[in-house]
């Protein structure tokens, strides 16, 4: 420490001879020079002190008849002096010391941490609103504010937790899981037939069956019965349960007109920019447009996202106008409609055979597709007893 005082304070290095090096070093103490690194060999004294006090030398050396030579000045100041016509490189150098100081104090990347892959929607514009984004100072971030209102906006996540490492915020989350459905075994029920169909397989897990396989009902007939016979030979109410499968004859019907108006891109011009700290900085006029996207490519290192990048900017001018379809075109825009509708349906479904009918319409087409499949036709219905 006492080293770094003095290089910063400066300090001479020199040497007496030619008189008494005692009575010098003794007349130096006297007149409080501070001397340190002494070498006395009889002859001459070689020793260090600092830049102020090696100004009032001269008067010791001279009543002990002893010549100094400088043999090297060392320290900040000597070096400011000999480098004086430098002075914008020094103060470019400072000045690049405080800037990097100053950024240093601003998140500049941003990572999202996600357990088994589950992602969040708009959850990164969540945090860019409650302050957490690049360019924010990192004094301004209150942690634990910011992790009890992420939990508060998202009821779906069980834990947050935020940390910030140098110029970094990095985020992890645990979705929560979800509770077990509680399955009611009290509320006795009956199955009913939620379509009508022929029967081709019952499984019943509890009640009683109230049909046979071959036998053909209509929607709304008692499958299965919540009322079971005891062993004793009584009856009571149970929760019915189980699987009817039956084969069913659905119709799905889709219209599509032979003209219609549809949206059209008719141009789309592009914007770039420079982010630089966190400002973008654009390069030409905002694109006209109706939809707007931009993307940002940022410079990378190998272990971190750098504050600068290229960010490009486009605008699509939409505009409607009126086309008119084919036979084949409608045909297929109707068929696209009819699967879409009952795809997730008909996926559990045993499809037998698919039947389709076009009609016209008043400048439009109708397209009927007819679905004869094996389904689970069981629908739980809750037995209401009035209590006396």
């Amino acid at each position: 420490m006492v080293s770094l005082i003095r290089y910063a304070s400066g300090y001479v290095q020199f040497c007496a001879e030619g008189g008494f090096p005692e009575r010098f070093l003794n007349l130096c103490k006297i007149n409080g020079i501070s001397l340190w690194n002494i070498k006395n060999d009889g002859v001459k004294v070689e020793a260090c002190t600092s830049a102020t006090e090696f100004k009032n030398i001269a008067k010791p050396a001279k009543n002990s008849g002893m010549t100094i030579k400088i043999i090297k000045n060392k320290g900040i100041p000597f070096w400011a002096k000999r480098h004086r016509w430098r002075c914008g490189a020094v103060f470019g150098v400072v000045m690049s010391i405080c800037l990097i100081w100053y950024m240093s104090g601003f998140i500049w990347e941003i990572e999202i941490v996600e357990e088994d892959g589950v992602k969040i929607n708009n959850f990164t514009q969540t945090l860019a609103e409650l302050g957490v984004r690049p360019g924010a100072r990192k004094s301004k971030i209150e942690i634990i504010d910011v992790q009890e209102k992420l939990l508060a906006a998202y009821p779906e996540l069980s834990w947050v937790s935020l940390n910030i490492f140098g110029d970094k915020a990095q985020i992890e989350y645990t979705p929560s899981t979800p509770a077990p459905e509680v399955t009611d075994t009290k509320t006795p029920s009956n199955i009913v037939a939620a379509k009508s169909g022929k029967i081709t397989l019952v499984e019943g897990y509890g009640g009683t069956n109230a049909v046979k396989e071959g036998a053909f009902v209509a929607e709304g007939s008692l499958l299965i019965s919540g009322i079971k016979t005891n062993a004793d030979g009584s009856e009571g109410l149970t929760r019915a349960r189980g699987k009817v499968f039956a084969r069913t004859e659905n119709k799905i019907t889709a219209e599509k007109s032979e003209k219609e108006k549809v949206l059209m891109t008719l141009q789309t011009e592009k914007r770039y920019g420079v982010d630089l700290f966190g400002l973008n900085i654009p390069l030409g006029f905002k694109p006209e447009g109706e939809i707007y996207s931009c993307t940002g490519i940022s410079l990378k290192s190998k272990s971190t996202v750098l504050p600068v990048g290229v960010t490009r900017e486009e605008g699509v001018s939409l505009n409607k106008i009126q086309i008119e379809y084919t036979v084949e075109e409608i045909l297929l825009l109707n068929l696209l409609s009819c699967v879409e509708e009952k795809r997730e349906f008909y996926s559990e479904a045993d499809i037998s055979s698919v039947k389709f009918a076009e009609n016209k319409g008043e400048n439009s087409s109708i397209l009927t597709m007819s679905i004869i499949c094996v389904e689970n036709i069981a629908l739980e219905k809750p037995v209401f007893v009035e209590e006396n």
